[in-house]
């Protein structure tokens, strides 16, 4: 997903979402203004832990009728690049939890999921 960092040919789907999307907002009428914010979260023993807040634990999916469904105290940064959008997702995968597998040293033990507001 993340694919090798730095290398633009062999980037992953996510660095490239990033650059299309901060792209197409540089392409957009200058009259429209854009607002990007960004949430991690963490689903792991059917709990949902925030990944940049590791003290917000055990979070509740909640329901609106204008927003519908979110995850409420989620932590949400606000970002204007994709450098800032990948500082944001590294911050998390620093939290996620993971364990050693014989396939894998750093093997995930959980679902993760990134949350992009434009």
């Amino acid at each position: 997903m993340e694919g090798v960092r730095g290398d633009v040919e062999l980037a992953g789907i996510i660095p490239r979402m990033f650059d299309f999307l901060f792209k197409s907002i540089s392409e957009a009428d200058p009259d429209v203004e854009f607002s990007i914010k960004c949430s991690y979260l963490e689903i792991y023993m059917e709990r949902i832990k925030d990944l940049l807040d590791a003290k917000k634990v055990n979070l509740q999916v909640k329901e609106d009728k204008t927003r519908g469904l979110y995850v409420a105290e989620a932590t949400e940064v606000y970002v204007s690049s994709t450098d800032e959008m990948m500082a944001v997702m590294n911050a998390g995968t620093a939290n996620r939890s993971v364990a050693a597998t014989r396939m894998n040293a750093v093997s995930s033990r959980s679902h993760s999921i990134f949350l992009v507001t434009v």
